[in-house]
């Protein structure tokens, strides 16, 4: 269903010091997986990169907004099976029904100085999840 699907834009700032993965649609334990595919894939790209995964303007359930705020605080992607978590410089902006801090606040700080500077200097690229 249409409804099912998560749109995802990924915005890097034009130095790459950062990315912004911005999440639309109902994120639920079946499709969070798709998310960190695309944050392994930024800091595969990049690593050592600060990604802000923002949900703000997602749905996400209790089991999903949990597990990206594990991640968060982790600073840890799960990886596929048999292998070790990957190390990632994740921050996460989760949507106001789920709202908890995914970091200290000092980090949801520089989080959102970080996300803005990747929007305000940044040029977009597309990648489906």
């Amino acid at each position: 269903m249409e409804g099912d699907k998560l749109k995802v834009l990924v915005s890097m700032d034009v130095d790459c010091h950062s990315a912004r993965i911005e999440v639309k649609g109902s994120v639920d334990s079946r499709n969070v997986q798709a998310l960190h595919a695309v944050a392994r894939r930024v800091n595969t790209l990049m690593p050592g990169l600060g990604i802000v995964l923002d949900l703000a303007a997602a749905q996400a359930t209790a089991e999903a907004a949990r597990e990206l705020r594990e991640c968060a605080d982790a600073q840890a992607l799960p990886a596929g099976a048999g292998q070790d978590p990957v190390p990632c410089n994740l921050s996460a902006v989760l949507p106001a029904e789920a709202a908890e801090p995914a970091r200290s606040a000092e980090a949801a700080g520089k989080a959102g100085a970080l996300a803005g500077a990747s929007v305000a200097s940044g040029s977009d690229v597309a990648l489906a999840a």
